[in-house]
């Protein structure tokens, strides 16, 4: 949604150059908007992470009293595991330390050190076991929600949308 509305803004400024002071926008003039659209992915998928550790929050303080949270904290949960991936990468992915300078500090060290907190973040979400996980997390999702549909009712109601909007415009 906000690396959208950024593509909008952007373009509307450049059509407006375009009608204002004829200026030729068919060749890339501007700044690097890619680190720009970088940085809004890597926020924005950070905020649904941080949205759904909110909701579980909520749940565990306050949710349980009310209908039909679980379910929605559950559906926010699958989204934030959707991003977990893209998110750890464009953060962490091309971390400056290496392995070997990680090795070398000590443990007062390498806790205080960003390097080393972007290498174990790293290999905690960015490794085989997990991402095998999550390879199979969304088919096993599709494959239980008619199931927890009958416990969960408000689940259906997401299950309804998704069909509606998966089948839309085919």
């Amino acid at each position: 949604a906000p690396l959208l509305l950024y593509s909008i803004i952007k373009g509307f400024q450049d059509y407006m150059r375009y009608q204002m002071y004829g200026e030729d926008i068919s060749f890339w003039i501007g700044g690097d908007r890619g680190a720009m659209s970088t940085n809004l992915v890597k926020y924005w998928t950070l905020l649904l992470i941080m949205g759904a550790l909110g909701a579980w929050i909520y749940y565990c303080i306050e949710g349980r009293k009310h209908t039909g949270v679980l379910s929605a904290v559950i559906i926010v949960t699958l989204i934030a595991l959707d991003v977990l991936h893209p998110c750890t990468y464009l953060w962490v992915g091309r971390t400056k330390m290496t392995p070997e300078k990680a090795a070398q500090l000590t443990w007062s060290q390498a806790l205080v050190t960003r390097g080393w907190w972007e290498i174990m973040i790293g290999r905690l979400i960015l490794n085989q076991t997990v991402t095998g996980v999550m390879k199979w997390l969304g088919p096993a999702w599709f494959v239980l929600m008619p199931f927890l549909t009958l416990v969960m009712p408000y689940i259906g109601v997401n299950q309804a949308f998704m069909i509606i909007g998966s089948t839309t415009n085919r």
